[in-house]
């Protein structure tokens, strides 16, 4: 079992933490490949949130982000519109609402599954939250936020975050595995 004190990740091994920032991106990208129009940029900044420094968590979400425009217009074809653009800089402006409220939460004293989901659903609630706003300005399809649309979105993101969460505890787990085995020994 993980302890707090592995998250966020200590800078005295920023080598794995610049290797999560690159698993995040990755993951934005084949995500948004499997899931288009639902990448979940909610698991992406909990995670991220929860393991990384504040910096780096930031830069993941940022590269995420691109990640997923790039693939979008690029390989799947999103419309070149003003509207299309628009929804795409929500979706970011989103994102980091996600983040924010993901790292608003790590100030609580609660232990690690609890800050977890903790980070998890205030990151839900902002990200929906900002992208429901947008729609008072943007056009949207009726039903866009109906019950069955956003309990999808939170599917997709809980599983996400599950991956992403035991994916990092096998990574920890290797890491003090490998720290623990005996070096050579020396004449």
């Amino acid at each position: 079992m993980l302890e707090r004190n592995q998250f966020p990740l200590r800078p005295v091994v920023p080598g794995f933490a610049v290797a999560w920032v690159v698993i995040i991106s990755s993951a934005s990208v084949a995500l948004s490949l499997l899931f288009a129009c639902v990448t979940p940029f909610v698991a992406l900044a909990a995670v991220a949130a929860v393991i990384l420094p504040r910096r780096m968590a930031v830069t993941a979400v940022l590269l995420a982000w691109l990640a997923n425009q790039m693939v979008g217009y690029v390989v799947l074809g999103y419309p070149q519109t003003w509207d299309s653009y628009a929804w795409g800089l929500a979706i970011g402006i989103a994102a980091f609402a996600s983040l924010a409220a993901a790292l608003g939460v790590l100030r609580l004293a609660a232990d690690l599954t609890v800050t977890m989901a903790g980070a998890f659903m205030a990151g839900f609630v902002a990200y929906e939250g900002v992208l429901f706003a947008a729609t008072a300005l943007l056009p949207s399809g009726e039903g866009a936020f109906s019950a069955s649309v956003v309990a999808n979105v939170l599917l997709i993101n809980s599983l996400a975050a599950i991956g992403l969460v035991c994916l990092h505890a096998s990574a920890a787990a290797s890491r003090a595995l490998v720290a623990s085995q005996p070096g050579p020994m020396l004449p």
